[in-house]
């Protein structure tokens, strides 16, 4: 499997020939198969190739069976909002999960923000429909709070990584080290001192 954002800034091959740099993967209404890419060809312009031209998503350059057409790039990035069946807000869909034969659509990739990003990383879904209406994506509860739970231990790994909660700000100082003053260093008579030059 590919991820969608891996496939920008790709090689494009066509005959053996290289015809430019992928410049973006595009997706079907219904988010389940690559509808085709976007390549930047130089003086040649911006061209679409359907993903019935291309041949497989290679690991150092997309094959394609013919260049496409000469058109303007539509930016579409997807970007999606995110629902559960009982409409309540669940996040965006920022990625996908794309089959390296079949263009098909494996997984998306849910983000809930990005505190929740970097505590439980993006949450794989592989169960959701899209609403015609709206474009927004709507998936099972329980689905996004299973996959979540692969990556529940990853708080726990390594130094300091239990107490991500207890950050504040970027001073390295952690909300348990002030409770109750336990941290606090206890007033020496350099800071009685200090206090009544100051004026206290």
């Amino acid at each position: 499997m590919r991820k969608l954002r891996s496939l920008t800034g790709m090689s494009v091959v066509c005959g053996s020939h290289r015809i430019g740099r992928l410049l973006q993967a595009d997706l079907t209404a219904d988010l389940r198969q690559l509808s085709g890419i976007w390549v930047g060809t130089g003086l040649l312009g911006t061209r679409f190739i359907p993903a019935e031209s291309l041949e497989m998503l290679g690991q150092v350059a997309v094959m394609a069976e013919d260049s496409g057409k000469r058109r303007p790039m539509r930016s579409a990035p997807l970007l999606k909002r995110a629902v559960s069946t009982d409409g309540r807000r669940m996040g965006a869909i920022t990625g996908a999960e794309i089959d390296e034969l079949s263009f098909s659509v494996c997984a998306l990739e849910l983000s809930a923000g990005l505190w929740d990003d970097l505590i439980h990383h993006r949450q794989r879904v592989t169960c959701y429909t899209v609403n015609p209406d709206n474009g927004e994506v709507v998936i099972e509860p329980t689905e996004a709070m299973r996959e979540e739970g692969e990556h529940e231990g990853w708080i726990d790994e390594g130094p300091d990584h239990r107490y991500a909660d207890r950050w504040i700000g970027c001073d390295g100082v952690r909300h348990h080290e002030l409770a109750d003053g336990e941290a606090l260093e206890p007033e020496g008579p350099a800071d009685g001192q200090l206090d009544l030059r100051q004026g206290g």
